[in-house]
C-alpha cells in the first residue's frame, strides 16, 4: 500500500513547496542515485544531471518558466502561439504564469549528453546528423531522460517528497545558468510540501496578477492551479479492462 500511495502521490504536481527546510544529505544522494541510474538502451549514456540546492540558482531558473498558459477554451489561445519566418516556436506570455512546481527544495535539470553509442542505429546517428538514425537515436534520448525521471519522482514520493515536472521552460536563459552547451530539456522539483495548504496553490501567483476571467478567488489570495484526470485504456491479454 506504501508503493500504491507513492505512486498517486507522484501523479500530482505539487505546486507550492516549504523552503524553510533542507532535504538531508543522505536522501539527496539516494535521490541523485536513482536519477543517474536508471535503465538505458545498452547502458548508453543519454543525459547530464545538474542538481541545485541553492535557492539562489533555483529562483533564476524558476523566474524563467512563464509558459504555463492559462486557457478556458480553443477560443482563448488564439494569437498566444505561432511560428515565425525561421520557423522557430514562439508564445505570448502575457496569459501565463511560472512553472511552481519546479521552485522546490532540491532542483534537477537535465540535459541530452551524447555518451558512448553502443547500438548500430545511435552510431549512426553520432555519425551522419541528417539521417533517420539521428531521429531515432534522438528519441532514445528522450526515452532514457524519461525514465530517469519517472524512477527519480517515484524514488522521491516514497521518501515522503513531494514532486512537479517542467518541460514549459525558456531555455536559452536557463542553458546559461546552468552552464550546459546542450539546452535543458526537463525540470525536477523536489521538496517538501505545506501541510495546510493546497497543494495546487501557485507559490507566488496572486490573483489580481492573472486576467480576471482566470482568478481562482480574491485578488490576494494565490491563484490555483487546474486540476487535470487523464484516462489510460489498459488492455490484459488483448482484453480492455
Amino acid at each position: 500500500m506504501d508503493l500504491i500511495k507513492a505512486i498517486d502521490s507522484a501523479q500530482r504536481a505539487q505546486r507550492n513547496y516549504d523552503l524553510s527546510k533542507s532535504i538531508p544529505q543522505n536522501d539527496l544522494d539516494t535521490l541523485i542515485y536513482a536519477a543517474a541510474n536508471s535503465p538505458s538502451k545498452q547502458n548508453e549514456t543519454h543525459y547530464s544531471l545538474y542538481v541545485y540546492t541553492d535557492q539562489d540558482i533555483i529562483k533564476q531558473i524558476y523566474d524563467n518558466t512563464k509558459k504555463f498558459t492559462l486557457m478556458a477554451d480553443e477560443e482563448d489561445t488564439k494569437g498566444l502561439f505561432g511560428v515565425n519566418e525561421k520557423g522557430e516556436y514562439w508564445q505570448d506570455d502575457t496569459y501565463s504564469v511560472k512553472n511552481s512546481q519546479i521552485y522546490a527544495n532540491v532542483l534537477f535539470a537535465y540535459v541530452p549528453d551524447e555518451g558512448e553509442a553502443r547500438g548500430g542505429t545511435h552510431i549512426a546517428g553520432q555519425q551522419e546528423r541528417s539521417s533517420n538514425a539521428m531521429k531515432i537515436y534522438n528519441e532514445q534520448i528522450q526515452y532514457s531522460m524519461g525514465i530517469s525521471v519517472g524512477q527519480l519522482i517515484l524514488t522521491a514520493n516514497l521518501l515522503g517528497y513531494k514532486t512537479g515536472i517542467c518541460s514549459a521552460l525558456d531555455s536559452r536563459p536557463i542553458k546559461k545558468i546552468v552552464g550546459s552547451k546542450d539546452n535543458v530539456k526537463l525540470l525536477v522539483g523536489v521538496g517538501f510540501d505545506n501541510a495546510e495548504t493546497d497543494r495546487r496553490l501557485h507559490q507566488e501567483t496572486l490573483n489580481k496578477d492573472v486576467p480576471e476571467k482566470f482568478r481562482t478567488g480574491d485578488l490576494e489570495e494565490h491563484w490555483k492551479f487546474p486540476s487535470f484526470e487523464k484516462h489510460i485504456k489498459v488492455f490484459i491479454n488483448g482484453v480492455n479492462t
